[in-house]
């Protein structure tokens, strides 16, 4: 006798197994894509720090980092006022907070000193900036 397909029980089985090991895996998934987001977010924060700092120097003009929810701005002291010209958005599961806005002066220093903090569920993440204008990460999870 010819067999084609699959019968009912080998059908069930393939579903059994396949619903188990899908319930052994998501919770590890959950935890992998948090953590891709929080260290996403690190990366989108240093470089939106460095950026500041280079284009303080390169332009010879102060440039700020302001944190907002969902993003980190950037903005140019024209003369008159502060005028945004780059902005980076952030993942809104991502908590970001700063205890001050930095102003990068156009020789690299910043003043006054900041720490952003980065959470996402039990992860935190600090960024500090020196007056120097070097930016650190501090993992706060031990």
């Amino acid at each position: 006798m010819n067999k084609k397909g699959l019968t009912v029980v080998e059908l069930l089985v393939t579903v059994f197994l396949f619903a188990f090991l899908l319930t052994a895996v998501v919770p590890g998934l959950q935890s992998f894509f948090a953590r891709l987001e929080i260290h996403t977010g690190l990366r989108t924060v240093t470089a939106a720090l460095s950026t500041a700092r280079y284009t303080a120097i390169k332009e010879n003009r102060p440039v700020r980092a302001e944190v907002i929810p969902g993003c980190l701005r950037l903005s140019m002291d024209d003369g008159h006022d502060w005028r945004v010209f780059r902005s980076f958005d952030l993942s809104e599961k991502l908590s970001i907070g700063a205890n001050s806005r930095p102003v990068f002066s156009p020789l690299g220093f910043v003043s006054p000193l900041c720490t952003i903090t980065l959470q996402r569920q039990k992860r935190i993440f600090r960024v500090v900036i020196s007056m120097y204008g070097r930016i650190k990460v501090y993992d706060n999870n031990g």
